[in-house]
């Protein structure tokens, strides 16, 4: 939540006196108005407003950064902009007597100066000609922004939309073969009693299994709907799926596998994602033990966190790919 200071300090007013509204306006005017600025102390993730509170303060940033974003599918918050450092923002809700039409939240650490409509006003009157100009030079840079932020997400829409086409397209032509393998897998079974086949059937029927998913996930993708299919799964349930999709092949690239299984219980995930990203983790191991090595697997409990680690002795990750993991 904001925490005002209990004062205005020198340094933070000092710093709000550079932000762009205040651009050519005399030490004197701003002097004047310092009584009138309520100093925020903001930690990262804490809320300035919520979309559809009223507006009742123009806000300066003076450190720190600002993220604007309005709920979009699915209830999720969709970034449409950040107000960076001497700049300002909610001066639309201020003047127009409207609600916000997104959220304001701390990207981090930052420092705000509160304007209310009375002390804007005065500003106003001590010195109109260059607020006026310093405000509608901002506004016309954010709607600049603003404008091509949504060209972007436009032709980002139209993408995904060309892709839940092709993908479409796709599902149907595959299947007609995934049924035919799907058909000949139990045709198989139900003919043969050698345990080593009807392990081999079970293994192809997991495997169709995945390959519908996969693409039923990429159709949800594309229409925006995508959801998470959450049921319990014991750990050695989950383990019992990645011997057969994967750890089955380690000992043929002379890997040794370890499990460290100081949690057994229930899992709330969704299997098939949650298996293929083991999976992924595992395939990445094994290509990095290229001589052979040792894989681990280990679970705790951690207060109600359960905590899965996946562990290799291969040549880890290289420098460069780190910077960019996680995007």
């Amino acid at each position: 939540m904001k925490k005002p200071m209990t004062s205005a300090p020198a340094k933070a007013f000092q710093q709000l006196c550079q932000n762009r509204l205040f651009e050519g306006i005399g030490a004197k005017v701003l002097e004047r108005i310092r009584p009138d600025v309520n100093i925020l102390q903001l930690k990262r993730g804490d809320v300035v407003f919520k979309e559809g509170d009223l507006g009742d303060s123009l806000y300066l940033v003076g450190e720190g950064s600002i993220k604007i974003s309005k709920q979009g599918r699915g209830g999720r918050q969709e970034v449409l902009d950040y107000v960076q450092t001497g700049n300002f923002f909610g001066e639309v809700a201020l003047l127009g007597g409207q609600p916000h039409s997104a959220m304001a939240s701390a990207a981090e650490p930052t420092v705000l100066g509160a304007v209310k409509e009375e002390t804007f006003q005065h500003i106003l009157e001590l010195a109109p000609s260059r607020l006026h100009m310093n405000f509608l030079r901002s506004i016309t840079e954010r709607m600049r922004s603003v404008n091509s932020h949504f060209i972007t997400e436009i032709m980002r829409s139209e993408r995904l939309s060309l892709v839940g086409s092709m993908a479409n397209s796709i599902i149907h032509d595959l299947k007609n073969p995934i049924c035919i393998v799907r058909c000949c897998s139990d045709l198989i079974a139900s003919e043969t009693n050698d345990p080593r086949l009807r392990e081999l059937t079970s293994m192809l029927d997991g495997a169709v299994d995945g390959m519908l998913a996969m693409t039923q996930e990429l159709l949800d993708y594309a229409r925006g709907s995508t959801q998470l299919n959450k049921q319990l799964i014991s750990v050695w349930g989950i383990l019992d799926e990645l011997n057969q999709q994967s750890l089955r092949l380690l000992p043929g690239k002379n890997i040794h596998f370890v499990k460290h299984i100081r949690y057994d219980g229930n899992l709330a995930i969704d299997r098939a994602r949650f298996v293929r990203m083991l999976s992924s983790l595992i395939k990445n191991s094994r290509e990095a033990m290229v001589g052979g090595g040792i894989l681990t697997i280990t679970t705790d409990l951690v207060q109600d966190q359960v905590v899965l680690r996946i562990s290799d002795t291969g040549v880890g990750i290289p420098p460069e790919v780190l910077p960019r993991l996680f995007e």
